[in-house]
């Protein structure tokens, strides 16, 4: 099988990265909804969705509906699993920060993957998307930091890996970039002398 072009490895990645990417959006949209029902549920004293978005403190199986609760789970639709966490702003601000970024960093290696599956691969696009991927992961090293440390008030919880690997991930991609102008070049002088 290739990697490139129509009919391609490409082609078939650029599928499954589609799906990966709208499952995560999907679910980071059933999280924020569900922050958002537990804070009415709070802050007004409704009962909204009160079996699927439930806090309180769910070692002792208590359920709270006032300010004091600390805990939060959200019951997935159709897999009867749980999602656990405390109910903090800076919970919810990593789910949207962590969920976010990696539903954009998959939506972008699915449009690289869909220009790699077309049988012109240096075309303009696909550099732009490449460049856009490259920036996308090293803005996000800062924006790591930021977040996790005002998370838990500690540089200790920052991984140097997960920043190693994200920086190498977006230099390598800046080289590849410069590879696929040369390539886009060669192609368009091509061109014109044909």
């Amino acid at each position: 099988m290739k990697l490139i072009g129509e009919k391609s490895l490409s082609a078939i990645l650029n599928k499954i990265l589609l799906a990966a990417s709208i499952a995560q959006l999907l679910y980071l949209s059933y999280l924020i909804f569900g922050f958002i029902i537990v804070y009415l549920n709070i802050h007004q004293g409704t009962q909204y969705f009160s079996d699927t978005f439930k806090t309180g403190d769910f070692n002792n199986e208590v359920t709270k509906t006032t300010a004091d609760s600390s805990a939060f789970q959200f019951n997935l639709p159709l897999t009867g699993s749980v999602i656990k966490g405390s109910y903090t702003l800076y919970t919810f601000i990593s789910i949207i920060f962590f969920i976010g970024f990696y539903s954009l960093f998959t939506f972008y290696l699915f449009r690289i993957f869909k220009g790699m599956s077309k049988e012109i691969i240096f075309d303009i696009k696909v550099i732009r998307d490449l460049k856009l991927f490259a920036i996308l992961n090293i803005i996000f090293i800062p924006v790591y930091c930021v977040v996790l440390y005002f998370m838990d008030k500690s540089v200790y919880s920052i991984d140097p890996m997960f920043i190693l690997l994200h920086l190498t991930l977006g230099i390598i991609i800046l080289f590849i970039i410069e590879f696929f102008k040369k390539g886009y070049e060669l192609q368009t002088e091509n061109d014109l002398t044909i």
